[in-house]
């Protein structure tokens, strides 16, 4: 087995008693699988990458990430290994400049000024926006902070990218980029998305979600095309099938 793994294990969690977000969940992701997370609203999606990160760690039964399990202790060693693209561009930005921005993980992890400096342009490269490199956060539109968090993440090189919804906000031409940049990301990501299109372009894997539990784990396109299966759990078929049908 690859040391690049992440394992759930029958996890149940609620923000309030007696009213569960997650239910009895367990899957097992390894390297090099690329897995859409998809439901409804309220389905959990988000709850559980927050889960993998210990965001909230009040929740029963285990999560491993590499074999290090989800606690309090060992959540730095965790957060070394995954980049974690909140769906709310503001609240993963917080310096004056983009710059600034995608340089502060690796400065605070010690690394040397040219050492971020090369993360900085590699991470600004790979997501189409070294133009911005100098412009304030405060200027950036909805899809420019969007390509700025993900562009955070990876100048930390990590083994793990967790994104939640990461195409909101991005035009036509910037979701086409993200779809090239996650298709080229060779180790594990698990994305929570509404956006099916993007999830069939980039997951062979997807888990579906309702009501706190998996109602379906496996091969992407089986999943995408089966139109009772989404229109049971609150969903429709992709865009691109849909026009198939008429």
């Amino acid at each position: 087995m690859s040391h690049i793994h992440i394992d759930f294990e029958n996890i149940s969690f609620a923000y309030e008693k007696n009213i569960p977000i997650l239910n009895n969940i367990s899957f097992h992701a390894s390297e090099n699988e690329s897995i859409g997370l998809i439901g409804a609203n309220g389905a959990g999606k988000s709850t559980l990458l927050k889960l993998i990160v210990g965001l909230y760690l009040n929740f029963e039964g285990h999560i491993r990430v590499e074999e290090i399990p989800v606690e309090k202790g060992t959540l730095p060693k965790i957060r070394e290994k995954i980049g974690y693209v909140f769906q709310d561009s503001d609240s993963q930005l917080f310096m004056s400049t983009v710059y600034e921005d995608i340089a502060f993980a690796p400065r605070n992890y010690g690394l040397s000024n040219e050492e971020v400096n090369k993360r900085v342009m590699h991470a600004l490269e790979m997501t189409c926006i070294s133009h911005l490199k100098d412009k304030p956060i405060y200027k950036l539109s909805g899809g420019e902070k969007k390509l700025v968090s993900i562009s955070t993440i990876l100048s930390m090189y990590p083994d793990i990218i967790l994104m939640d919804e990461p195409s909101i906000a991005l035009d036509p031409k910037n979701r086409r980029n993200l779809i090239h940049l996650l298709n080229s990301f060779n180790h594990l990501k698990i994305i929570a998305s509404h956006d099916l299109d993007m999830i069939l372009e980039t997951c062979s894997r997807t888990i579906l979600i309702s009501n706190g539990r998996i109602v379906a784990d496996g091969n992407t396109k089986d999943i995408l095309t089966n139109k009772a299966l989404l229109e049971e759990n609150g969903l429709e078929l992709p865009l691109c099938l849909q026009h198939k049908e008429i």
